[in-house]
């Protein structure tokens, strides 16, 4: 905290030595005295840490003074990233206030207001300030944070209107939120059995993003259920050509789809497909793919499988999955010796497993067992994904 409050005094400290250079320069008059002494009155309250009655010093500095607001853009900024938001308003409320404030700067404290807002958690108060913000030079800044409120509380459809009125720039892709809102839309369709609006979406995403892989994804999950498995096995085949790690999300209802179609025989087909994609070994594909060889075939075909794969790639879900299949004992009659050293190292194996954060984000860093189109951590698109290594005991 104390590195924090020096470096809160270093702001209005650089203030006070460009406001004794510019006295040496002539350029101020009869002010110096006074606008010096709400100036130093400030740094004095901040050294005794008090805050507020700092806060309204340096409103006196900004009233003598009206080109010290950058004092105040400073100020509020700092204390909003400390997470004293109520100072932060109250500092930008000051300026939005002052009847004397020129457009530009007046529109710079709303935006700043804004942000405080949305820090605090008063979103509607956010999104007023944001609101008010059209046809000023912040109108695009504040466009992208009503659309990030707009997808922190999934109004999709608000998010595709937002998205197409934002204009795209470096590490901004309204065209990916625009096809990523529009699957939310077509999953809640389908979830409602809405098929015909479902597949609109569907569209509406292809349209935005053609060569997403999500798309193809729900595709496949609207023809499944409108009892067309051939279509969905159809549109995953088309993912697995273009975007094989995604085909680890439609793993278990391809399968089924292929069982739909052709039986056992279908599921054979397809887990040959399957089994020639370089993510088999993907934990997910390989729980999937042995639970459906050891149906049609037995336990020791499925980990005579896993074995091969395991002996190429080393990894601790393979090792669980082949352990699991490989079990000796028989389940209704007494445990032998080496049942019990199977049954230790299975339970070591699934607590590591368990442990381990298989998916992460290489914006934020935010890790989990779970894959997420959206970071839970940062609430960026398509930047959550396999941790590479994660896994291997290589």
């Amino acid at each position: 905290m104390e590195f924090e409050y020096w470096w809160l005094l270093a702001i209005p400290l650089a203030f006070g030595l460009g406001w004794v250079a510019s006295r040496r320069e002539g350029r101020l008059d009869e002010r110096p005295a006074t606008m010096g002494n709400a100036y130093f009155r400030g740094v004095n309250l901040l050294l005794n840490e008090q805050s507020d009655k700092a806060i309204d010093a340096f409103v006196d500095v900004v009233r003598i003074e009206p080109e010290a607001s950058e004092l105040h853009f400073a100020l509020g900024s700092l204390f909003r990233r400390r997470g004293e938001t109520d100072r932060a308003i109250r500092v930008h409320q000051n300026l939005v206030d002052r009847p004397d404030l020129d457009d530009r700067t007046r529109a710079h404290a709303l935006y700043e207001l804004g942000l405080d807002f949305l820090k605090a958690g008063l979103v509607d108060r956010a999104e007023d300030s944001f609101n008010r913000l059209q046809g000023t030079e912040y109108a695009e800044a504040a466009s992208r944070q009503r659309l990030e409120i707009a997808q922190r509380s999934h109004d999709w459809e608000r998010v595709v209107d937002l998205a197409r009125a934002t204009p795209a720039e470096p590490g901004f892709d309204p065209k990916l939120i625009i096809a990523q809102a529009s699957c939310e839309l077509a999953m809640a369709a389908l979830r409602a059995r809405q098929f015909d609006k479902a597949h609109q979406f569907v569209e509406q995403a292809q349209q935005a993003l053609p060569d997403h892989p999500r798309p193809l994804v729900v595709e496949g999950e609207i023809a499944l259920a409108e009892g067309q498995p051939a279509a969905a096995i159809e549109a995953w085949t088309r993912l697995a050509d273009k975007h094989p790690e995604q085909v680890e999300r439609v793993v278990d209802h391809w399968l089924k789809a292929a069982d739909a179609v052709g039986g056992d025989e279908g599921v054979r087909l397809a887990i040959a497909r399957l089994q020639q994609l370089d993510v088999a070994q993907a934990p997910e594909m390989l729980r999937a793919m042995s639970e459906a060889i050891s149906r049609l075939d037995g336990k020791a075909a499925a980990a005579q499988w896993v074995r091969q794969l395991v002996n190429k790639h080393p990894t601790l879900s393979g090792l669980q999955v082949l352990l699991s299949l490989s079990r000796r004992g028989d389940k209704n009659g007494p445990a032998t010796v080496e049942d019990l050293d199977e049954d230790a190292l299975a339970a070591t194996l699934r607590k590591l497993t368990q442990r381990m954060s298989h998916y992460g984000c290489r914006v934020c860093g935010f890790r989990g067992q779970q894959y997420y189109w959206q970071c839970p951590g940062c609430g960026r698109w398509d930047s959550y994904g396999p941790r590479p290594g994660e896994e291997s005991v290589s």
